[in-house]
């Protein structure tokens, strides 16, 4: 499954709002209806995770971290309590808490961005924080972060 574009939606007065019908596809044809909805550790934004990723996520964080150092179980501690399971309605909307939007600063219009197995939800305001980069800064990180050096040849003999 993969989650890709970005589409603009309206939230209605219950915080709702219509899942975009390729991300609705996409988990359909995965067999995916129970979702994990979270605030993002390092944006502004918030991450709907379909429940088999997040079980992978948790699964990859527990064998990381250590139940018996008080540090890291403070860590997977803060990770884990702040999400809620949210699930679709038949007619395709996902409620979203009030508390959740306004830790984001969504009020009446989001962006949802597909992550590949993630969905983030971003305010869609002039003066909310934008989630991508200018394009000559994008080329330019791209370039460094997958420029690899040709491989070398050698002689054999």
């Amino acid at each position: 499954m993969r989650f890709l574009g970005n589409i603009e939606a309206k939230i209605d007065a219950k915080g709702r709002a219509f899942l975009p019908a390729q991300f609705r596809k996409a988990l359909m044809s995965s067999g995916e209806s129970d979702l994990v909805l979270r605030q993002d550790i390092f944006e502004n934004t918030l991450v709907i995770y379909p429940e088999a990723v997040w079980n992978e996520l948790m699964d990859e964080m527990r064998n990381q971290l250590s139940r018996w150092d008080r540090r890291q179980q403070m860590v997977y501690r803060t990770f884990v309590s702040g999400v809620i399971n949210i699930s679709m309605d038949a007619n395709g909307r996902i409620l979203i808490p009030k508390d959740f939007l306004k830790s984001a600063g969504i009020s009446s219009s989001l962006r949802f961005v597909g992550m590949g197995d993630t969905i983030e939800i971003w305010a869609n305001d002039p003066d909310s924080v934008k989630p991508f980069m200018e394009k000559s800064e994008f080329g330019s990180a791209l370039e460094e972060f997958m420029a690899k050096p040709a491989p070398t040849q050698q002689n054999e003999g």
